[in-house]
């Protein structure tokens, strides 16, 4: 193999055409079978586009060849570790530094490795001992602001990422790398132009697009958000996670009609199905109808997370004489929240290493019954594994406001305000269970004090959301623009806005309805105790449509701040509504914008009813606390044991 040859494939691997740089490999390897290096590039190139097994047999073959050659067992490594089987990686990168123990470029890749794994340390360490070892090697700084990033400091991640294309000009992974962590700090427009520069660099580098595609969602330029989603997909058909940007970035356009929303996720289900095979069955589990069960919830979100304040209070209430709760995190970072979660397990198993078929096997091996997905389509979901049936019973449930898309989830859980009875079963792959509650939500310990009503003492009604930018689509612009033309005295606060740019847009976007910028206020990204302690200066929230508020106005409530929702014709639009009708506050639920302007201005006219209500929220919302969650576990006890008998049924009468 000629250095020209080597040339013409390292241009095409390096502008990720990994397709074409497996052809131009394969060619070397017909030409000079015997040649190690020759099925050493091949095994990359098969592994970087997708194609594990047969890079593992390149490479092996490769291996065989030359034994003694570091670079090759660094390569195998790579492979493995674009698998995401980091144990073996690990053993890889530590055969090649064995052998070259100075090789900074291995270090560097055992670097990233490690921080796939969730060795965060391992990472930080390795990639501070290749730059150590070439301070003037790109690939040692990329591996350094990868790890620092990984580890949460993403300030500090930066300069050694700018660093790393001051060496290295043309290195798309690292204009990449740094577009995620001006993503982590907020900067989301300089984080668009990084990933556009990558996607310059390197038109195939599908990761760029899909983050590009995540980022557009997060600005709310949902139809961006799905055009960028779906030329990634179109590049790779297969890409877990662009399908699931695309679905969630159509939940939140309001211009795409439910039933394509529902096709798509369908086509996901059974591209994903397609692709890892039937269900096997093959459980270890007795089906005896009347036995303790044995719940598996999988999440990426086990920390301190929304998913928390809504998983606890149910874990807290379950009879554990009748159920066991094994919790699967898939994430490799703890805090405080982890630790609670923990405790109110009775095995906990972290997966966020786990392969598909290694998790698949862990799933199986705990004789789980009855398995709940706690993320659908967002961050750090392992649907791959649903989609496989590692359990006989399988529950969609927090997360996600939609469906998977999996014939293999068997149910949905729902309440009569988020799904009518009837209203959205053909959105659903899944059955739908009704709950009195869809959820319920603990609050955090030590809630600033309700403040009181900001209208009495400022003469003027203060209105306010929290939701991320993602949901201000131009239906909510519209909305809140003909609620604030109704009432030309009221104000608009604006949180979660870090970001210097989207906040003038929005000035602009508000400015078109007739909003001036002196009526608005914004704010950024507060710690949890800044943003509670926000709530002071409003009096009423206002919702976001189609995606309604969930957390936030829970929050809200706990703050003495109900919020103004319109119930809409999506499952989506109706998850706020849900909340406040277990609050017992019908009256800030609008069925039409007409309505919905109605209401804002009713309670606008009445500052003592709403200071009143501020008043007394916080009480209201202990005392729903201590009951609705019983009644909430009572109710899912019962359907978790019926689905469950229904289906033992089914299996002996397949047995008779």
């Amino acid at each position: 193999m000629t250095p020209a040859d080597l040339a013409g494939w390292q241009a095409d691997f390096d502008a990720g055409r990994y397709i074409d740089a497996a052809l131009r490999a394969e060619a070397l390897t017909r030409a000079c079978p015997q040649d190690a290096r020759a099925w050493h590039v091949l095994g990359l190139a098969l592994g970087f586009s997708g194609d594990g097994r047969r890079a593992l047999e390149c490479l092996d073959t490769a291996i065989r060849l030359d034994r003694g050659d570091a670079s090759l067992w660094d390569a195998l490594g790579v492979v493995r570790m674009q698998a995401g089987d980091h144990a073996e990686a690990a053993r890889a990168f530590r055969r090649s530094l064995q052998l070259a123990p100075g090789a900074a470029a291995v270090w560097a890749n055992a670097s990233q490795s490690a921080l796939a794994g969730g060795e965060l340390s391992d990472a930080l360490r390795y990639a501070q001992r290749a730059v150590a070892l070439a301070p003037q090697l790109a690939h040692a700084w990329f591996a350094l602001g990868n790890a620092l990033h990984g580890g949460g400091h993403s300030q500090d991640a930066q300069a050694p990422l700018e660093e790393a294309l001051r060496l290295q000009p043309s290195m798309a992974i690292a204009q990449q790398s740094l577009g995620n962590v001006h993503g982590a700090l907020g900067h989301l427009h300089e984080a668009v132009a990084c990933q556009r520069r990558a996607l310059a660099l390197a038109p195939g580098l599908v990761s760029a697009r899909i983050n590009l595609s995540a980022l557009h969602c997060a600005l709310g330029d949902a139809p961006e958000a799905i055009h960028e989603a779906r030329q990634a997909l179109d590049q790779d058909p297969a890409s877990f996670h662009a399908w699931s940007n695309l679905l969630y970035a159509l939940v939140h356009d309001e211009r795409v009609g439910a039933e394509e929303i529902n096709a798509t996720h369908r086509d996901f289900g059974r591209q994903v199905e397609a692709r890892v095979g039937l269900p096997s069955g093959g459980w270890r589990v007795l089906f005896d109808p009347a036995r303790p069960l044995r719940l598996g919830f999988v999440s990426g979100d086990l920390r301190d997370h929304p998913v928390a304040h809504f998983l606890r209070p149910v874990w807290r209430h379950l009879d554990r004489k009748h159920f066991r709760i094994i919790a699967f995190s898939n994430n490799a970072s703890a805090d405080a929240v982890t630790g609670e979660l923990r405790a109110l397990c009775d095995e906990w198993h972290e997966v966020a290493r786990c392969s598909d078929a290694a998790l698949d096997a862990r799933i199986r091996d705990r004789a789980v019954d009855i398995l709940f997905d706690l993320s659908g389509h967002t961050a750090g979901n392992r649907l791959a594994v649903f989609a496989h049936k590692p359990a006989p019973l399988q529950i969609a449930w927090l997360g996600y406001p939609g469906t998977t898309g999996l014939a293999s989830m068997d149910f949905r859980l729902v309440d009569d305000m988020q799904a009518p009875q009837g209203r959205f079963d053909a959105a659903f792959s899944e059955r739908l269970l009704y709950l009195p509650y869809a959820n319920v939500f603990e609050p955090p310990a030590g809630l600033p004090m309700v403040a009181p009503a900001p209208q009495l003492e400022k003469g003027y009604l203060t209105f306010g959301s929290f939701n991320r930018p993602s949901k201000l689509s131009d239906a909510t612009v519209a909305l809140w623009g003909r609620v604030l033309r109704a009432l030309p005295d009221a104000r608009l606060l604006i949180g979660a806005v870090s970001d210097a740019a989207l906040a003038d847009r929005l000035r602009g976007r508000l400015a078109a309805e007739g909003v001036s910028a002196e009526r608005l206020r914004f704010s950024g990204r507060l710690a949890l105790a800044d943003y509670l302690a926000l709530h002071a200066d409003v009096d009423l929230a206002l919702d976001t449509q189609p995606f309604s508020s969930g957390t936030t106005a829970n929050f809200a409530l706990w703050m003495g701040v109900p919020t103004l929702t319109l119930s809409g014709e999506r499952f989506v639009q109706r998850l706020c509504a849900s909340r406040l009708a277990a609050a017992g506050l019908p009256d800030f639920i609008a069925e039409t914008p007409d309505d919905f302007v109605a209401l804002a201005c009713r309670w606008a006219s009445q500052p003592e009813a709403l200071a009143a209500l501020r008043a007394e929220l916080r009480e209201r919302m202990r005392i729903h606390a201590t009951r609705q969650p019983v009644e909430l576990v009572r109710a899912l006890e019962g359907h978790l044991r019926q689905v469950w008998q229904d289906y033992c049924r089914t299996v002996q009468g397949a047995q008779e």
